[in-house]
């Protein structure tokens, strides 16, 4: 086999071997929504922000979710804990880490503000079935 023909394989070798490494990152870059465990690890990585990789595991019972708002242009990241309506351990860790809670929301629950106001939390309580979910919503 020619030295040439030999650099043309290699070379196509390599790059389909880029590609098969970063296509799962470039269709999770244009995702509108993932739904995932902290066990998918590439999905948990990617779409899950610092505030909710270390906000308290009040449940056993949990999942992430994500969403990509196009019309207001609104990141939506969230856990819900099933299995509990305690949501007193989250409340605490919101509080030691600067949020302060807000007297009006758009929603049901709790609204929290930290010091960035692009970013937004909401703690919502749900009675049946036993569910806490917690979102953190950015404005890009």
């Amino acid at each position: 086999m020619k030295t040439s023909t030999k650099i043309l394989l290699t070379t196509i070798a390599v790059i389909a071997a880029g590609l098969v490494y970063a296509w799962p990152y470039v269709k999770m870059d244009f995702a509108e929504s993932a739904n995932y465990t902290e066990q998918d690890k590439r999905e948990y990585e990617f779409f899950t922000p610092e505030l909710l990789k270390k906000i308290p595991r009040v449940s056993e019972n949990y999942r992430f979710g994500y969403s990509n708002v196009t019309g207001p242009d609104l990141l939506i990241y969230d856990v819900t804990f099933s299995g509990t309506t305690d949501a007193s351990r989250i409340k605490t860790y919101l509080e030691e880490n600067g949020y302060k809670r807000l007297g009006v929301c758009n929603i049901e629950g709790e609204c929290w503000q930290g010091a960035d106001p692009k970013t937004s939390v909401s703690v919502g309580v749900v009675s049946k079935p036993e569910t806490v979910i917690v979102s953190v919503v950015e404005k890009p």
